[in-house]
């Protein structure tokens, strides 16, 4: 079946009227233009947490897609745990679920996962939170999470909330379909097998069971060459006997190129050492494998395969036979790591992001303190940005601040972080600082590559840029302080810039960056 079904569990209803904006922006559109304003409010204030608009527009509710989702709505998780309950008992279970993290009174996001899971044990969460009661280390392991759970960090990003239902009903869909199919033809095959090497049995002792043995070949030939799967066929060597038409079609290899050689010919390094022995092991023990690996096309492509291996048992005096099935999944392992890679980077910029930068910063602090090193940040406000952002519009102010970011991982080392914060704030973490009057000249550095006039979208624009600097063990002894003031110290010399426009410590434009002290 087609699963679309959404659960959004959240104790506040604005947030349910946000989400099924961005997942069902046709239902309910506004006709009039007051009431459009304010719908656009409401999305400013879920998605840029300060009330300003979000730089690029990266809250633009994206356009809807072909097949809408079906939304349901819980305001606390023991109303959730119902109706994940119900919706199991009709046939008809959510394909995911969006959870806010803090839900007061009642259970929280931690405990209303733990009862929807043992409701439904292949629902797929999005944790949605700001900030937890709970360690992630703490919640990662309490939830014993596998691949159903994912992370998505307040404010919102509208396409980010859009990918992730997208992708999690297709991941869904496909899993329950990959399972249903690999089940059915596996069993299929495997009684198909059963009966050709029966009936060769009683073929030998009875003549006139030909016609019959003759139609169940043909069905089973039928079954093998028609399947959309990959069916290879080998004996107790791993030698290969026959393969299907899909098999020849999804790794390019004609039948007679492969029958009489080894499974072993589309084998890559990609897999630990040892895997393949204690597969086999594992076959010729329980007489199954089933798993993913990643095998080589003929044209040298390397492709994810989920893959699964039954021995046929042989009839006396008969040969053992193995009969592996497999199908591409690279395409849905791909979605799997964009998910994880847009839950810590920018969706625009491709920088890390807050969630990625924390982990980062607490990781360098552990190392600066059992080496006795320093490490520095900085943080980032563009200046200028937002005149050119509000005339210009936001596709000339993304293109903008794509360009800065390149420009900023130019000139930071391979161990450095550059990180975007949300519109146009951007943070720098420098590890191993040597002399802490390097982070002024790097400081220095970057607002001259920043403040470089640059060619957008066929505008000529010059930006500058205001940077605080904080720097470790002198400005603070954790991430939280530290990060404290370094932002206070940016927005101090931008004050002190606008305040004193020609006494910049920088030097250069009035609006150009300078440094704080």
């Amino acid at each position: 079946m087609d699963n679309r079904r959404i659960l959004l569990v959240d104790d506040m209803p604005s947030i349910h009227e946000d989400f099924r904006k961005i997942l069902d922006p046709a239902a309910g559109r506004p006709a009039a233009p007051q009431a459009a304003d304010e719908l656009d409010a409401l999305e400013m204030a879920l998605f840029a947490g300060d009330g300003a608009a979000p730089a690029g527009g990266s809250a633009a509710v994206p356009s809807p897609p072909a097949a809408r989702f079906e939304i349901d709505s819980a305001l606390q998780g023991r109303e959730a745990l119902a109706r994940v309950q119900s919706a199991c008992q009709a046939g008809r279970p959510y394909a995911m679920a969006f959870v806010d993290m803090r839900m007061p009174p009642g259970w929280d996001g931690v405990e209303t996962i733990e009862h929807l899971w043992q409701a439904d044990p292949g629902l797929q969460v999005v944790i949605c939170t700001a900030y937890s009661d709970y360690a992630w280390e703490e919640v990662l392991g309490r939830l014993d999470v596998r691949d159903r759970l994912l992370i998505l960090k307040k404010p919102f990003d509208a396409i980010e909330v859009s990918q992730l239902a997208q992708t999690l009903c297709a991941k869904w869909q496909a899993g329950r379909q990959v399972e249903q199919h690999t089940r059915t033809l596996e069993a299929e095959v495997r009684a198909r097998t059963l009966e050709l090497e029966q009936a060769n049995l009683r073929l030998r002792e009875d003549l006139a069971e030909r016609q019959r043995v003759a139609a169940e070949l043909q069905l089973a030939a039928c079954v093998f060459d028609n399947a959309m799967d990959g069916i290879v066929v080998t004996d107790a060597h791993s030698t290969i006997l026959s393969v299907n038409p899909a098999f020849s079609a999804l790794t390019g290899y004609a039948p007679e190129e492969m029958i009489g050689r080894r499974l072993s010919l589309l084998r890559t390094e990609h897999e630990q050492p040892g895997f393949y022995r204690e597969q086999w092991q594992r076959l010729l023990r329980e007489g199954r494998w089933a798993g993913e690996l990643w095998n080589r096309r003929k044209d040298g492509e390397l492709f994810c395969e989920r893959l699964n291996i039954s021995r046929v048992q042989a009839a006396p005096g008969q040969p053992e036979r193995f009969v592996g099935i497999f199908n591409d999944i690279t395409e849905m392992r791909r979605s799997e790591e964009r998910i994880r890679f847009l839950a810590f980077h920018d969706a625009l910029t491709g920088l890390p992001n807050r969630a990625l930068l924390l982990e980062r910063l607490e990781r360098a602090l552990a190392g600066a303190r059992r080496l006795g090193e320093r490490i520095g940040l900085m943080f980032i406000d563009l200046d200028r940005f937002k005149p050119i952002n509000d005339t210009l519009g936001h596709a000339v102010g993304d293109a903008l601040l794509v360009q800065v970011a390149r420009r900023l991982r130019e000139q930071l080392r391979q161990h450095d972080t550059a990180a975007r914060m949300g519109g146009d704030e951007f943070v720098v973490l420098l590890e191993r600082v040597n002399d802490p009057a390097a982070l002024g000249r790097l400081a220095e550095r970057l607002k001259g590559a920043i403040g470089q006039p640059m060619e957008v979208c066929g505008h000529a624009l010059q930006v500058g840029a205001s940077i605080g600097l904080a720097c470790f063990p002198d400005d603070g002894q954790d991430a939280v302080t530290l990060m404290h003031h370094a932002d206070a110290s940016m927005y101090a010399v931008k004050g002190a810039g606008r305040a004193a426009p020609g006494d910049q410590q920088s030097g250069g434009a009035p609006d150009g960056a300078t440094l704080a002290p």
